[in-house]
């Protein structure tokens, strides 16, 4: 399945910036406190907070869209949309990774 993926080189790029996103959690974890700010969608308060188990969300739902992009470009024909769908999963993974980046810095003991 893997050899008939265009563009597998973007598509690993994106899975090795997740995978280094939950490399970085792990690593750090001993670092964060108890709660960590996640959700600032909702309203200010306990609502925002998650464990630190719940930065996980954040890898987890990017290995999915680029899992899903990856079965899409081996059922697509057209090239220009295979490219769209692997620049968008290292978009979300690149962006991913930021996210987490900021919020363990923002709130990390170091």
């Amino acid at each position: 399945m893997w050899k008939k993926i265009t563009y597998k080189k973007l598509f690993l790029a994106a899975l090795v910036g997740n995978t280094l996103v939950v490399f970085f959690i792990l690593v750090l974890k001993s670092f964060l406190p108890p709660v960590v700010p996640l959700f600032y969608g909702r309203p200010t308060g306990e609502a925002q907070l998650t464990t630190y188990l719940g930065l996980y969300i954040a890898p987890g739902v990017s290995f999915l869209i680029t899992a899903v992009n990856m079965f899409l470009n081996l059922w697509l024909e057209e090239d220009y949309i295979k490219r769209l769908l692997a620049i968008f999963s290292v978009s979300v993974s690149v962006l991913t990774a930021i996210t987490v980046l900021k919020i363990v810095f923002l709130i990390g003991f170091f």
